[in-house]
């Protein structure tokens, strides 16, 4: 009976840096949809390339794989589509911002 005590210790200790690093993706993610939808004023469809969003000051001070984090992120919930060096916003990026 003691081993599976221990064994739920160590799993909920596994388990919380997962659920922090995934809030963390989400809130950048998020954060990256403001600056698109309401500091770039972008629609459903609109396109934007990669520069365009480091010139504006909101993503300037990001670090690259902040960046890069914050773009995959929204690339797998559906709310940007990113090719090459565009990204279109999506309805469900339009929605979750």
């Amino acid at each position: 009976m003691g081993e599976n005590v221990t064994q739920q210790n160590v799993r909920r200790r596994q388990i919380q840096p997962n659920r922090q690093k995934r809030q963390a993706e989400e809130s950048i993610s998020r954060r990256l949809l403001d600056v698109i939808v309401y500091g770039k004023s972008c629609r459903i469809g609109d396109r934007l390339s990669i520069d365009d969003l480091a010139d504006t000051s909101e993503i300037g001070d990001w670090k690259m794989p902040d960046f890069k984090v914050a773009c995959a992120h929204a690339a797998t919930q559906g709310w940007l589509i990113i090719e090459g060096d565009t990204i279109t916003l999506t309805t469900a990026g339009a929605a979750a911002a």
